[in-house]
């Protein structure tokens, strides 16, 4: 009997032909006629069935969050098909990379460095060499480490109990648009004198002509040379207060402990590492200076900017949620404002700009419109464990039909503007290369026989580095490979192994007493040769039945990277380098939407002795990157690029190095060479020697030709 006849044998049982309920009998009174006897009873009846129109018990509930409350709750497992995303507010928080298991049934892969990155978040300082360099960076988000929520939350409230924040007057910095670079030292303090040497004579003046201020000044009563005073220090007056505005931020907020006395008004070295300070605190990629974005960030509030570092990163955070990358960075297609792709209905959709509208949600449904409610918010969320989740439900934004679990992704790199010329003159001195083409980093996913570019990132190509051959440094041209690669693994927290060419004192820093082995330097660490994260470029074979073979290795990889200014304006010894959040996100994007392995650590036995002014310094590594498998390779293609110059292809020898105390560019064995433009090495004199060097020997000249 179904649920349907059980529900109506019960209402006949209660109600008459006509569908009124009726009441019980009343007892018979004993002298009643008796009633027919009832058959008996079926000895086991079929039990009743309730119905239980409950939902189903989630099986993990979290808060809802919208427009600043939590109402209720939605099952975490059921978001995305709801709508929604899920947050992680907890300290715990790490991107993928830095996870040890998938899901909570994987079995758990230990990554080594996990406990670091989440020290370094918390804004601790292991008592190793990774929290004697994050003691010095201070601020390591522009670093790739995002800092937790609750490392943000007492930032806020020191700021909030800034007592000179209230008093700060920005109205300089409001007004000054133009550009303040830091020169030297000596310079700065010389402006600085000077302008409160023309501060005293307008001082005078005014008093002298009974005036309110410098603006009602009468230039006609002053003499020639008052008059000339007068217009420089109308003239220097704007630089100066900005620098003045700027510098009493910096002081209030604390950016010069530890810098000793600066100049006042003017851009010293003190006011440049406060500055840079400051950038690195706000995600403001400078250089110390006072103009562009840092500009932007000194004329807002401290508490505001605190603000925007909580939605900063909570926004990050749910890009790696979603596992989404469209960023706004895809360029327009040409004569349209905006990227497209054509959808399975067969019309035009535009991509979307993923992270705004993710920001914009975050922003809407958690309340944080303010710096008060932002703080607000993150004292309501109480205690933040080191060790476990938070976990909130958020509206999500539509994705783009192409989602899914495994796509057909492509990256494609252009090398953009490339000089093969050698970069030096007779004299040592840089000729010089334009470049308007900076390389570019497009991340492609191929979708309804489209391709589409949905993120495009600058990066680096190869240049003339410096390379050590028999104990002496050289130029050598490291080039970027052009053609089609592939990725085949993902590796977090990665390591380099130097090779034998590297020179020595690149490996080493400066200790007490010395030097001891720079382990920032290979890695692991945010401040790696290689970043938080790489992918490796390798050549591949195809085979008839479309399985990819892996082949050789050329030490080309595209990786974080710690200098983060010198991103699309410098070059590399190769690799194709990106901003170290930017390296996390997507490759964080790629392990959401390709299917892989989890290896973990790679063993390695890697031993180098360094000898430096006579002593030898042991380098040993025990333990490769944490290792991600992709199933099926990334394609890669690296493009030539516009190649300028005169040459067309690299030159593959190397170069001395011009030694300025001589000022002639010197062999090893003490002879000189002229160099072209085109590489080409020539016996020359020595500058004031009268010596011949005509009859060396060609093999030196391009001795590994």
């Amino acid at each position: 009997m179904n649920i349907r006849h059980l529900f109506l044998a019960s209402v006949l049982a209660l109600t008459g032909c006509d569908g009124i309920a009726l009441e019980e009998p009343s007892p018979a009174p004993d002298d009643a006629p008796s009633e027919p006897t009832a058959p008996e009873a079926d000895p086991d009846p079929e039990p009743r069935r309730r119905v239980d129109s409950r939902p189903p018990p989630m099986a993990q509930p979290v808060p809802l969050y919208e427009a600043g409350t939590t109402d209720r709750q939605i099952d975490a497992a059921t978001a995305d098909v709801e709508g929604y995303f899920v947050l992680d507010l907890g300290d715990a928080w790490t991107p993928y990379l830095f996870t040890e298991a998938t899901g909570a049934d994987e079995e758990r892969v230990p990554h080594a460095y996990r406990e670091t990155y989440l020290a370094l978040a918390r804004g601790e300082h292991p008592d190793d060499h990774h929290g004697a360099r994050a003691e010095r960076d201070k601020y390591l988000e522009l670093y790739g480490i995002m800092p937790t929520l609750g490392l943000l939350r007492e930032r806020f409230r020191r700021v909030r109990e800034l007592e000179c924040r209230d008093e700060l007057d920005l109205s300089a910095l409001e007004s000054f648009e133009g550009f303040i670079a830091y020169q030297n030292n000596r310079a700065a303090r010389r402006r600085s004198s000077h302008f409160a040497y023309l501060e005293r004579l307008v001082s005078g003046w005014v008093e002298e002509q009974g005036v309110s201020g410098e603006a009602e000044l009468d230039a006609e009563r002053l003499d020639d040379r008052g008059q000339r005073a007068l217009r420089e220090y109308r003239e220097l007056r704007p630089r100066v207060e900005a620098v003045r505005a700027a510098q009493d931020r910096l002081e209030c907020e604390g950016y010069f402990e530890g810098k000793g006395e600066y100049a006042r008004g003017g851009l010293d070295w003190a006011t440049h590492e406060a500055l840079a300070e400051f950038e690195r605190r706000h995600r403001v990629y400078g250089w110390g200076f006072i103009g562009r974005e840092t500009l932007e960030r000194l004329r807002e509030s401290p508490m505001e900017l605190e603000r925007r570092a909580v939605v900063r990163v909570l926004t990050e955070r749910a890009m790696h949620s979603l596992g989404v990358l469209e960023d706004g960075s895809a360029p327009p297609q040409r004569d349209q404002e905006v990227r497209t792709f054509r959808g399975r209905d067969g019309r035009t959709h535009e991509i979307p700009n993923l992270e705004e509208a993710l920001r914009e949600r975050i922003v809407a449904a958690l309340g944080l419109d303010t710096p008060e409610s932002t703080l607000d918010f993150l004292e309501g969320l109480g205690e933040l464990s080191p060790a476990a989740e938070r976990l909130v439900a958020i509206e999500a934004p539509p994705l783009p039909e192409y989602y899914d679990g495994d796509m057909d992704i492509q990256i494609e790199i252009d090398r953009g503007d490339v000089w093969y010329e050698f970069p030096y003159d007779a004299e040592g001195n840089e000729r010089s290369q334009p470049t308007q083409r900076r390389p570019r980093i497009s991340v492609i996913v191929e979708y309804n026989d489209q391709r589409i570019p949905i993120a495009r990132f600058g990066t680096t190509i190869g240049g003339w580095r410096s390379e050590e051959i028999d104990g002496r440094n050289w130029w050598r041209y490291k080039n970027s490979p052009v053609g089609p690669r592939v990725w085949h693994q993902i590796v977090s927290a990665p390591v380099w192994m130097p090779p034998a060419s590297t020179p020595s004192r690149s490996l080493l820093v400066r200790s007490r007493g010395g030097y001891r082995v720079n382990y920032h330097e290979t890695g692991p660490s945010y401040a790696s040769a290689y970043g938080l994260v790489a992918a490796y470029h390798r050549l591949y074979s195809t085979h008839e039945d479309g399985t990819v073979e892996i082949r050789g290795d050329e030490g080309i990889r595209t990786h974080g990277s710690v200098d983060y200014m010198s991103i699309m304006r410098r070059h590399s010894h190769g690799c194709h380098r990106l901003h170290n959040h930017i390296a996390v996100r997507l490759m964080s994007w790629v392990l959401a939407h390709r299917p892989h392995r989890r290896e973990g650590h790679s063993a390695t036995a890697f031993h180098r002795d360094i000898e430096v002014d006579g002593e030898v310094y042991a380098m040993d590594i025990e333990r490769g990157g944490y290792v991600f498998d992709l199933e099926r390779p990334i394609p890669v293609r690296v493009l030539e690029g516009r190649i300028r110059g005169d040459r067309s292809t690299p030159i593959e020898h190397p170069i001395p190095k011009y030694d300025r105390e001589i000022g002639a560019y010197m062999l090893p064995d003490g002879g000189a060479v002229s160099v072209t433009r085109h590489g080409a090495l020539s016996p020359t004199e020595l500058p004031d020697s009268g010596v011949d060097a005509g009859g060396l020997d060609a093999g030196l000249l391009n001795p590994f030709e």
